[in-house]
């Protein structure tokens, strides 16, 4: 029989279909449906694909995307996509480059390869042919344990494409091969969120009887849905009855709360008396008075309060006006929260009733649903920590971790998991961005608490396509939805102070951009070493090597490796949960046959030493060689023929100190190679947790271990001291405590510690602000605070020079250097103008970059180190200047917020959607801007010869024009801008003679003048 003749002509991949492909967006509904079956597989099933290295072959893969998702999942050396249409495949080994393809017809009898897999899995194929099983018993023949399916479901109404329309009474439970059916999911694709499919989808399972047996499964592990209107009215019954059990439960819990209320107010109202928060017999009314009148003091007072209290009085004052609109809300408000937060403190409820009781109170102000979406995992958290006061008071002293990881956190554990949770417990709010990606169109995240006791979340943002990390950079078109999906998020979040940790190349494009953020190469690996990394990937990483702010590496050859380029460098090496492997188990592993255990685990891959092994097993042929973990390199194929050599396949991190506490020796037996000579196993940190005897092959990072690792420079010695230990292990027990001390100090905390105090060490850059002020008091108050609590920059300068205020600007300006000692205030004798003033002040900075900031201005959060970026990016940028609300050129965008402290929000929200954002700009105004060092000393001061002012900005842009250097306007700082608060006190007509003058001193120098452009971009 011929391929030609069991789908009568129409082939499920033509010469047309092919051609038109990405036009029916074939790439993004491939991996909706892989990801859909795998996500309603059996995690049995998934697990055993891990754990046991299964090969599964993609049958009509087409282009391979869907590939990449099981990629995600599984180790991508296990996964072979199989299609009979060349074009394809030639196309799917150009775009996944790490997985295996082949060009076969399973179809045609006697083709030339009969290769078979553990699992064949097929998604959305069989549809497309008239009889789709005959079909399919020709490709069950290609499997050994098991078939998966994904099949649209009770299609009455097909497209064109599709032959066969799937039904409970066409669904076979039994495979010509044998195999049974034993799990089938039916999944409304209408309600998943930007599906690719109208419909309904089953998942379907077939798999051996002989393997299933073996794996001892019970009932709940086996699934069969059949949804028609018998299963359904059942399990609306079903769901009606839990509603109404819920309802009971509900309302009795509502009751035993309301007596506690009770209760507690009772004997708590006294000690909220003494605490003078409500005196007794007050009304609402009286304290909306005595509260205001304590407001009216504060403002009496204003003249005596320092500079920090002085920030205050803004925010003061706009609460005063919302308190006088509506005095009893208010007062309702504010007492009704403090005695919330007293109560819920104090409830002697479990913790699962008070979570309980927070979820209800928190429902009042959730996040917006229009930009998270929820996980529907079950540990998956709202989480209630978006405040748009955070927006106004800042994040304060720590910052939030961002850890773009190389990994899901649900893979395996390894050393991006152990981070993120040792900065949780450390006190930082952590972000582990996951490298899968959610397929949407429309910007935005899936977040999930990772404990509910630690500030740790994994978030997945949604990008179109959800690509893989692995295989090529992001396109323009993923780095556009990158970068909203990451404003959403830290826009939700308040995360406008951050330290990104990078572990992989395929993130660095967004965290370039991301403002106000440390940027932490966190190196792991030489990645040239794998030999399967694209170019593309391995030139980003050069790139960040040579821009982060510091390069972390896990070894001495790494550290090596990366000072050609990097110009921080911290060595902060693996290390181990202790707690996870010092003690022994309950239950532990036992070879039935007590012998003594020679074991390793972690992945057998090709820098396994397969030698080492066999040597190990010939010379010890009544011990067990037992190996734990995920085997890639056919190392079990390999050494089957020995018979005291045990393979587990890839086992839990929770399971592993089963495995540890039964070796009576651990080896680490790779080769000597450039991959393993940068590399600082993790595993030998364990075993000596585990107090265990260790040998290993002599690479350079074992010898930081001393003696307590046995290490050997052949395969000879490496066999002779695996000998020697097996017969040693319990002669000194003192030796097992040395090994145990040594890995309790030698913890993830200890790492995280270690990194703290690089960031901590860091020589960032200086930036030097100079503040030229003259009279307005209460808006250089504004300015300067604003300097110190926003600016979030550890080696910041600040500079004030005075031009000889009338006011009581010096007074406040002496109590500001009390307080902040490490600025310079700079007094002149005369009003020198503003040229002149700033060129005192440029005079006495010493930093790298150098800000003029005018004192009628308001800083938002990070500013100073977003401003910098742009700078280190591109050395041909000679000014640079924010967008602000008051300026006259193009630097004006359009705000709508009256109040101060509602400039942030508003601010950020637009600033956010610019991440990275600028545009050329012909006058940067002098309001704000930053230039390099090596531009000031190119261009020299500011013109004096302008006097107190007016043109000598647009003078300075033509000398920076002249040096050939670009002047830009950056759309990610915001900066508030009061606009000529000095110079509109001046009479009209001479403000008017001065613009005349100054005009005619400019254009003698630099021809006409070009009068500024007034476009006003609006905030979306």
């Amino acid at each position: 029989m011929t391929h030609q003749d069991i789908i009568n002509s129409d082939l499920y991949w033509d010469s047309r279909f092919a051609e038109n492909w990405e036009e029916h967006d074939g790439p993004r509904q491939s991996r909706f449906f892989a990801s859909l079956a795998i996500e309603h597989l059996p995690f049995w099933l998934v697990e055993q694909l891990k754990r046991n290295s299964l090969t599964l072959a993609d049958w009509g893969c087409a282009q391979g995307d869907g590939t990449d998702v099981w990629a995600s999942y599984i180790d991508a050396t296990q996964i072979t996509g199989v299609d009979f249409s060349a074009v394809a495949i030639d196309q799917a080994n150009q775009r996944y480059p790490s997985i295996r393809f082949i060009n076969e017809d399973w179809l045609v009898e006697g083709s030339v390869c009969e290769e078979m897999f553990d699992v064949v899995f097929s998604s959305n194929t069989l549809e497309h042919f008239h009889k789709p099983y005959v079909a399919l018993n020709s490709i069950c023949q290609r499997a050994k344990k098991a078939i998966v399916l994904a099949l649209p479901y009770k299609e009455m109404e097909r497209i064109d494409e599709h032959f066969f329309s799937f039904l409970p009474e066409n669904i076979p439970l039994r495979l010509a091969n044998g195999f049974r059916l034993i799990w089938s999911r039916v999944v409304d694709c209408r309600k998943l969120q930007n599906t690719r499919w109208s419909g309904d989808q089953v998942i379907l399972a077939y798999v051996d009887t002989n393997w299933i047996d073996n794996l001892r499964l019970t009932l709940s592990d086996c699934h069969i849905a059949q949804l028609d209107a018998i299963r359904i009215s059942i399990v609306l019954e079903e769901r009606e009855r839990e509603k109404a059990d819920l309802q009971k439960e509900m309302a009795e819990w509502r009751t035993e709360a309301k007596e506690f209320f009770n209760w507690w107010s009772e004997q708590q109202v006294n000690t909220i008396q003494r605490k003078g928060l409500i005196k007794i017999g007050e009304t609402q009314q009286q304290i909306y008075v005595r509260q205001l009148a304590e407001v009216k003091e504060i403002f009496s007072k204003q003249k005596q309060i320092n500079a920090l209290q002085q920030l205050e009085l803004m925010k003061i004052s706009d609460w005063a006006t919302s308190i006088d609109s509506a005095p009893i809300a208010y007062a309702a408000r504010k007492y009704g929260r403090i005695l919330a937060r007293a109560l819920y403190k104090s409830l002697p409820l479990s913790l699962n009733v008070k979570q309980k009781l927070r979820s209800n109170l928190m429902r009042l102000k959730p996040l917006s649903p229009s930009t998270v979406s929820l996980s529907n995992s079950l540990n998956t958290a709202r989480i209630n920590s978006f405040n748009e006061n955070s927006l106004l008071l800042g994040q304060g002293k720590e910052r939030d971790v961002f850890v773009f990881s190389v990994i899901d956190w649900h893979f395996r554990i390894q050393r991006p998991q152990q981070l993120a949770r040792s900065f949780a417990k450390a006190g930082s709010r952590v972000f582990f961005f996951s490298n899968h990606f959610i397929d949407s169109v429309e910007p935005g995240y899936d977040i999930e608490q990772l404990d509910p006791l630690l500030p740790i979340y994994q978030i997945k943002l949604h990008v179109r396509g959800a690509p893989a990390i692995y295989f090529a950079p992001p396109t323009s078109h993923a780095e556009i939805m990158i970068e909203a999906s990451m404003a959403r998020f830290v826009m939700d979040f308040a995360a406008l102070s951050s330290l990104s940790i990078i572990q992989h190349a395929y993130w660095y494009p967004l965290v370039l951009r991301l403002p106000n953020t440390y940027r932490v190469y966190d190196c792991m690996d030489h990645h040239e070493g794998f030999g399967n990394v694209p170019e593309e990937l391995i030139e980003i990483e050069k790139n960040m090597l040579q821009r982060s702010d510091l390069v972390v590496v896990t070894s001495s050859w790494l550290e090596s490796f990366a000072r050609e380029s990097a110009q921080n460098i911290a060595v902060v090496r693996n290390a181990c949960e202790y707690e996870h492997f010092a003690d022994s188990p309950e239950e532990v592993y036992v070879d039935t046959n007590g012998r003594k255990i020679i074991g390793y685990y972690g992945a057998i891959a090709e820098w396994f030493d397969l030698e080492i092994i066999r040597a190990i097993a010939a010379a010890n042929p009544d011990d067990l060689i037992l190996l734990v973990g995920n085997d890639t390199a056919g190392a079990s194929l390999a050494l089957k023929d020995i018979k005291n050599i045990v393979f587990t396949g890839e086992v839990a991190y929770s399971k592993l100190p089963f495995y540890l506490h039964a070796f009576d020796v651990c080896i680490l037996p790779f080769k000597v190679i450039p991959l393993t000579l940068a590399t600082n196993p993790v595993k030998i940190y364990e075993y000596l947790a585990a107090g265990k005897l260790v040998v290993s092959v002599d690479l350079p990072e074992i010898a930081q271990f001393g003696d307590l690792v046995q290490r050997a420079k052949s395969v000879d010695e490496f066999v002779e001291l695996v000998t020697k230990a097996k017969t040693s292990y319990k002669v000194d027990p003192s030796r097992e405590s040395e090994r145990k001390a040594f890995g309790s100090q030698q913890t993830w905390d200890h790492r995280v510690a270690e990194l703290d105090v690089a960031i901590k060490s860091l020589a960032l850059p200086k930036i030097s602000v100079v503040v030229l002020t003259y009279n307005n008091l209460d808006l250089t108050i504004a300015c300067l605070v604003s300097l110190v609590e926003k600016s979030d920059y550890p080696n910041l300068e600040i500079i004030v020079v005075d031009n000889a205020s009338i006011d009581e600007t010096r007074a406040y300006l002496a109590t500001f250097l009390k307080n902040y000692p490490s600025t310079k205030v700079i007094l002149n004798d005369d009003n020198l103008g503003f040229a002149a003033g700033n060129n005192v002040g440029l005079a006495a900075a010493t930093g790298d970059y150098l800000v003029m900031l005018n004192n009628d201005t308001v800083v938002t959060q990070g500013w100073a180190m977003t401003l910098m970026r742009h700078l280190q990016a591109d050395k041909s940028i000679g000014l640079i200047g924010p967008v602000t609300n008051n300026i006259g050129n193009e630097a004006r965008i359009e705000t709508s917020y009256k109040q101060i402290s509602d400039m942030p929000v508003e601010a950020f929200n637009y600033t956010l959607s610019k991440m990275g954002d600028t545009f050329a700009i012909k006058n940067a105004a002098f309001f704000c801007v930053m230039m390099q060092r090596l531009t000031y000393e190119a261009c020299g001061p500011l013109s004096e010869e302008y006097g107190l002012g007016f043109f000598e900005d647009d003078d300075y842009c033509r000398r920076v024009e002249a040096s050939g250097l670009k002047i830009l306007c950056a759309r990610d700082v915001f900066i508030h801008h009061q606009l000529s608060a000095s110079f509109n006190k001046l009479p009209s007509k001479d403000k008017e003679a001065l613009i005349e003058r100054n005009k005619a001193i400019y254009e003698r120098k630099w021809g006409p003048w070009i009068p500024h452009s007034y476009r006003i971009e609006k905030i979306e």
